[in-house]
């Protein structure tokens, strides 16, 4: 009998989403559709001042203080490149099963590509 009492159990609760939803939070496989939309929006603020920062002619030495590092350009464009990867993929998803739960490695690099541009925007004062 006590063997029975789970098995049921878990059979019973197979089809009940919210516990497949809040089973998948816990376990760090799924983000709320909010939060997927905060980080969308979070990456979308930061890209836009990184993309006008490229738009800058290149730092020459001779060219005065308006200009764009080299070393900084190498660091934004493949963190700009991820960032629209998975933001795009991330909104895909989302648009195709409202209100489901956002996979947690897009979600994990789009914040990622959103940390490392704002710490280049800090490091070389950029937009400041």
């Amino acid at each position: 009998m006590k063997r029975i009492i789970p098995f049921l159990l878990v059979f019973s609760l197979a089809g009940c989403a919210s516990l497949t939803n809040a089973y998948n939070t816990l376990n760090g496989t799924s983000v709320s559709p909010t939060a997927v939309y905060v980080a969308a929006n979070a990456f979308d603020a930061v890209e836009v001042t990184a993309t006008n920062y490229l738009k800058l002619p290149k730092c020459t030495g001779s060219n005065g203080p308006v200009c764009r590092s080299p070393v900084a350009t190498k660091q934004i464009i493949p963190a700009v490149r991820a960032g629209r990867v998975a933001r795009n993929n991330l909104e895909t998803f989302m648009a195709q099963n409202p209100g489901a739960l956002g996979p947690v490695g897009l979600y994990n690099a789009l914040t990622t590509a959103t940390a490392t541009l704002q710490a280049i925007v800090s490091q070389y004062n950029i937009g400041g």
